[in-house]
């Protein structure tokens, strides 16, 4: 049978076992219970495969904390959210970037707390780290960016070959000797039109010399006769303005030599108007007046 002191000492063994345990837990596993935490989160773009929950933290290779959660991001399944807890007094500022390193051979990744300069302010706890470039980063897209330029050259270099092969295609040549005869043809033709232009140049030189001088003559004797037009037209026209001028001068004369009576005939004309509208306007008032007059003169007894 078990007595009690058996059963004590087993439970001073496990108690003892226990926190030796916890030490064990507490010494290797680095896990500080009284010193102060502070959560920061990292958005990545990509893939974090590799990166495990509890991975370590590192700033600039120093081992600085934990990755304490990894989920999708809201609202984007192509992006990861990583929670990440760091010692409180660990400088973050807000140009700090993280970025995924692998922690060896075995493929298993870190994060990498990097380009944090004092100028820039701390980053409270609580925000968003921004996720940096690694140099294979770098290397990957530069391979990207060459397997593109390739792919295009590639493209490129056949369609050159396709246009070499349509232009070195027979029948195209067969169309090409076709359109050589044709210039040929017509060169040919053209040549004797020419020769044919020539002699009849050469037959009837005399013929054109003839006609280009009566031209000559013809024009000569129209731009004299048009001189001659005009040197006419200007002394009759001198001739008319001057009689022109002379009338003028003798009006002007007559007018005013019988300045008098031009005024008194104007004056009687006023004054006839005046009693022809005087009569107009009697008659239309007193139409008798035309046979009758207006009294009747008295009769006187012999």
């Amino acid at each position: 049978m078990t007595t009690k002191a058996q059963k004590i000492r087993v439970g001073i063994f496990m108690m003892v076992a226990l926190a030796l345990l916890a030490l064990v837990v507490i010494v290797f596993g680095g896990v500080r219970f009284w010193e102060k935490k502070s959560t920061y989160h990292i958005v990545f773009a990509g893939s974090v495969m590799g990166l495990e929950k509890g991975a370590q933290v590192h700033l600039n290779g120093m081992r600085v904390g934990r990755v304490d959660e990894i989920v999708a991001a809201p609202g984007d399944l192509r992006k990861v959210l990583v929670t990440i807890v760091v010692k409180n007094d660990v400088p973050i500022h807000t140009d700090t970037k993280a970025i995924l390193a692998f922690a060896g051979i075995t493929g298993l990744k870190v994060i990498d707390l990097r380009d944090g300069t004092l100028t820039a302010p701390l980053l409270p706890p609580g925000g968003l780290i921004d996720e940096g470039e690694t140099i294979l980063d770098k290397l990957e897209q530069q391979a990207k960016t060459i397997v593109d330029q390739s792919t295009q050259l590639m493209n490129t270099a056949n369609q050159v070959v396709a246009n070499l092969d349509t232009i070195t295609d027979p029948k195209k040549f067969d169309g090409i000797n076709e359109i050589i005869a044709h210039a040929r043809t017509m060169s040919k033709n053209l040549s004797e039109t020419s020769s044919t232009l020539q002699a009849m140049v050469t037959e009837n030189r005399a013929v054109l010399k003839s006609s280009l001088a009566n031209v000559d003559a013809a024009t000569k004797s129209v731009d004299a006769a048009t001189k001659s037009a005009v040197a006419m037209m200007d002394v009759q026209i001198a001739g008319l303005i001057g009689k022109a001028g002379g009338f003028i001068d003798g009006l002007d004369t007559m007018v005013r030599g019988n300045d008098g009576q031009l005024r008194a005939a104007v004056a009687d004309l006023r004054a006839a108007s005046r009693n022809f509208k005087e009569l107009s306007r009697d008659l239309k008032q007193k139409p008798s007046r035309i046979l009758f007059s207006d009294s009747a003169s008295e009769r006187k007894l012999p």
